[in-house]
């Protein structure tokens, strides 16, 4: 039921966008971002059941909890660039739209560089 009432204000949102967007392209925008929002703030209390089987996973197979909370850091950090990039895009400025993901994958990168270094480190540990 829930994805009906995300369906549901994406089609409103969608709709009265494009009513408005002959006369007030500018409204027509800030609809987009005000339904955009409310539908990632609407889905975000879901992702609390996600963590929390994930972090149930990861003790029963005994890996170290900072992998895991880098891990969903960098799962957010993806999510949440997508969303800043297709903003971007919706408002026609695909140029910052490039430029930030661009960077989202720098941030990705270096973070994710601690878990790289502990995956060699281990296969060199097994390599006689």
């Amino acid at each position: 039921m829930e994805v009906m009432q995300l369906i549901g204000i994406a089609v409103i949102a969608t709709i009265c966008c494009m009513l408005i967007k002959k006369d007030r392209p500018e409204i027509a925008n800030f609809i987009a971002i005000i339904a955009g929002v409310i539908i990632i703030l609407s889905v975000m209390f879901k992702l609390n059941f996600i963590i929390k089987g994930i972090e149930d996973l990861a003790t029963k197979a005994n890996i170290p909890n900072m992998y895991i909370t880098l891990i969903i850091k960098l799962i957010g950090i993806a999510y949440l660039v997508e969303f800043g990039i297709q903003l971007c895009n919706d408002a026609g400025e695909a140029q910052i739209a490039g430029k930030l993901e661009f960077g989202g994958k720098i941030v990705v990168m270096s973070m994710s560089f601690p878990i790289l270094l502990s995956i060699v480190d281990m296969v060199i540990n097994i390599i006689p």
